[in-house]
């Protein structure tokens, strides 16, 4: 996916206020909230259906909306990496590696081809293609970012 006016190639240091944002984030990431829903969230069979998604967890249960919370805070750091408010070099080194997209890949895949569901997870997805990037960047035998080969 190429987003217009944002050069993925181009790795920007981090300041203060990227480090205010990430703070933030951890926070909320770290709260009981959160820590409930990736509990939750860790039980989740991979490849699920959408329509397997709402008979195991259907509208209202508490397990949809511990679902819904995940899927929103997923959403959230795409949008934000997407646009170039969240610095992915500090977010990916510090603790959000592994977005994760492939638990609910098929789902969002599928209900994408539905009428007016075309962006549905894109954030997401987005997320996680930038942290394949940077797991690659970042490999065993892989060049640091800034060196120079001599």
């Amino acid at each position: 996916m190429m987003i217009a006016g944002l050069d993925s190639s181009v790795v920007r240091t981090p300041d203060r206020e990227d480090l205010q944002i990430l703070l933030r984030i951890m926070e909320i990431y770290l709260s009981d909230p959160m820590r409930k829903a990736r509990s939750f969230w860790r039980t989740i069979p991979d490849g699920l259906t959408l329509e397997e998604l709402l008979e195991r967890y259907p509208r209202g249960s508490e397990e949809f909306e511990l679902f819904g919370s995940m899927m929103v805070f997923w959403e959230t750091i795409g949008s934000l990496m997407k646009h170039g408010l969240l610095n992915e070099e500090l977010a990916f080194d510090t603790f959000l590696d592994a977005p994760p997209w492939k638990k609910v890949e098929a789902a969002f895949v599928a209900m994408r081809k539905e009428p007016g569901k075309a962006v549905e997870a894109e954030n997401l997805e987005f997320a996680y293609r930038r942290s394949m990037k940077w797991m690659e960047r970042h490999a065993p035998g892989a060049e640091e970012i800034g060196s120079k080969s001599s």
